[in-house]
Formats: C-alpha cells, sequence, structure tokens
C-alpha cells in the first residue's frame, strides 16, 4: 500500500520549523493547556542525529516540554516524527535513521528554503515512506 502523502505551505512567522543553526528541530505533537506535546521517542531520536554528527534541538526549551508516550490507541501502534528541516543534512539523515525502523510512520517534515516554508506529511510503512521522502528531496538541487 503507497503511503499518504500531504504537501502545504505554511507561514513561517506563524508556525513552527527549523531553528537557525539546527540541522533537525523536532516539532511538539499538540499542545495541552499551553504545554507542548512531544512523543517519547524524541529524545532518543535526538541523540541519534547528534551521534551521527547532526546539530540537533527541540522548538520549546526541554524543561517547557512534556514527553510523553501515548495519545491514544493509533499513536500507540506507530512512530510519529515532527520536524524542522534545516539543512540537506537534517533531510538525509532523517532518512537514514528511518531506514533501519519497520513498521507504520508518521513524518511531518517542516522545510524552509529561505523563499518558502513547506510542510511535508508522510504516512506508511517506514520503507515506503524513506522511499517517498527521497522523491520530494527539497534539497536535491543544491551545488554539492
Amino acid at each position: 500500500m503507497s503511503p499518504k502523502v500531504s504537501i502545504v505551505a505554511t507561514d513561517r512567522h506563524r508556525d513552527p520549523g527549523p531553528k537557525a543553526g539546527a540541522d533537525v528541530t523536532f516539532l511538539p505533537l499538540a499542545e495541552d493547556d499551553g504545554v507542548p506535546v512531544y512523543p517519547e521517542s524524541t529524545p532518543a531520536l535526538m541523540r541519534e542525529l547528534v551521534a551521527a554528527g547532526l546539530v540537533v534541538d527541540t522548538w520549546h526549551p526541554a524543561a517547557e516540554c512534556d514527553f510523553v508516550s501515548s495519545r491514544g490507541l493509533v499513536t500507540d501502534t506507530l512512530l510519529q516524527i515532527g520536524v524542522g528541516i534545516g539543512s540537506s543534512a537534517g533531510w538525509y539523515a532523517l532518512q537514514s535513521m528511518l531506514r533501519r525502523r519497520t513498521g507504520q510512520v508518521t513524518v511531518r517534515a517542516v522545510v524552509d528554503d529561505g523563499v518558502q516554508r513547506r510542510r511535508v506529511e508522510v504516512t506508511g510503512e517506514a520503507a515506503d515512506v524513506v522511499e517517498t521522502l527521497e522523491t520530494l528531496d527539497p534539497f536535491r538541487s543544491e551545488p554539492s
């Protein structure tokens, strides 16, 4: 089954995205009474990307965040990742990280190329999500 894909333009002055200087910025998946809610997997994913040499951060200071393991039946069965992508290294590291996963994955990636900010959302089996992200590569035209 092919993954579900959504691409929309977002407002860079209102919506969170990549932080300056970060390759990957983890974004909250929800807000609960003003407290940003991140998946429990976020700290481990951050450590994995830092170990790969990337600059990684959360959109909010960690002390202000709530890291939860479950927001309901659907989130118990799939890995959800919300990220702001600030570099091609971040984009490719995200794909590399997902290649080592199996099962259902939802990726919400906000990419800002300095002209336009877009939110890409892909849901499906991890391998299919990686394949889709490869075809959507916003950094393809970046010089080597």
